[in-house]
């Protein structure tokens, strides 16, 4: 096989990772739950930040999830705790099978009404046009301030 043949496989499939990243993200950010379920693999591993006992385990939608059924269990959990506000995409890069996605996000804790702002990396395998794993990296300090009550109130 030709370097041209390469580079145009490789291209092709960076196409494709885009198109269902982009998809994702924009189904995100306008809360299009049935796109959103219809970009993740019935095998996804979903790891939404790793679990550090007694500092980030008062956000109970975290951990590490196999398959799609314990990862929508997760978005309801999440859902159920907190109002997303705002979310946008802020910055894309894809290369090959992998997508990483710079997100800013605005959300309401609903048992304190506090809300927090983050910006936070979810990094994305896709392959035959679905989510098979997916991994989130932020900060979480503020989410737990809002949990916490430990923020102003929010007007």
């Amino acid at each position: 096989m030709q370097d041209s043949q390469l580079n145009a496989g490789a291209s092709s499939l960076a196409e494709q990772t885009r198109e269902v990243a982009l998809k994702w993200f924009h189904a995100q950010s306008t809360g299009d739950v049935e796109t959103m379920m219809a970009c993740l693999d019935p095998n996804i591993e979903f790891i939404n930040y790793s679990v550090v006992p007694g500092y980030n385990d008062a956000m109970p939608w975290i951990g590490t999830f196999e398959g799609f059924d314990a990862t929508v269990a997760s978005f309801k959990v999440f859902i159920e705790t907190c109002e997303p506000m705002h979310e946008e995409l802020l910055t894309l890069v894809c290369e090959g099978d992998q997508a990483a996605g710079r997100v800013h996000e605005i959300s309401r804790v609903r048992a304190t009404g506090q809300t927090f702002e983050i910006e936070f990396v979810q990094w994305m395998t896709i392959r035959n046009g679905r989510i098979v794993r997916w991994k989130s990296y932020t900060d979480p300090s503020p989410i737990l301030r809002a949990i916490r009550g430990d923020n102003p109130p929010s007007a």
